[in-house]
């Protein structure tokens, strides 16, 4: 069956729909650029002006004569030769042997000014310092509690173990106190 194609006329269907020009909207870098702006407009406005600084206040210049006529005194120069030296354990005194020219009965001193001694604590109240004095008494060594004042209104209670005069002495008092998980400090004091 042929049909005749020349004689159709081209009809379109009515539920088809023309477009209409509408009206544009914006493009969206548009929209991201208006964001932005009341973005930081919005921000200005809450966090307000910045006050303005303080004008501040020149400092006050003292006269070198002022300075001058009253000088300091610093106790710490006599303080610093009377109190103790934190000793390094390679210059504790070793037990040397006798020459065979000199007696034997003679002991290894480092000299007869200068004692050790063992700082086994330091508390701020006395309390603590006795009791740790007690445990060491219990130990059979002699410890002893020492008041220190660095800064007036400021004590502190230093417990001691010594005096000692010998290396055989403080080994032996070292020893004892690691053997009872007690750390300790060694000071070198002038007689």
């Amino acid at each position: 069956m042929t049909r005749d194609y020349a004689r159709k006329t081209s009809r379109r269907s009515s539920n088809v729909r023309r477009k209409t020009p509408s009206r544009q909207s914006f493009p969206g870098w548009l929209w991201l650029l208006a964001g932005i702006l009341v973005g930081i407009v919005a921000t200005f406005l809450l966090q307000g002006p910045e006050p303005a600084p303080a004008p501040t206040a020149q400092p006050t210049v003292k006269t070198v004569e002022e300075e001058s006529g009253v000088k300091p005194r610093f106790d710490f120069y006599t303080l610093l030769r009377e109190t103790e030296v934190i000793v390094p354990d390679s210059s504790v005194p070793q037990a040397e042997e006798a020459p065979p020219n000199q007696s034997a009965s003679t002991p290894a001193t480092p000299t007869a000014k200068e004692v050790f001694l063992l700082q086994v604590g330091s508390f701020k109240s006395n309390r603590d310092a006795d009791s740790l004095r007690a445990r060491l008494l219990l130990l059979n060594l002699s410890a002893s509690i020492e008041m220190v004042t660095p800064r007036p209104g400021e004590t502190w209670h230093r417990v001691l173990v010594g005096p000692f005069t010998n290396r055989a002495e403080l080994a032996s008092a070292r020893d004892s106190l690691s053997g009872n998980g007690i750390d300790s400090l060694l000071l070198k004091r002038k007689q």
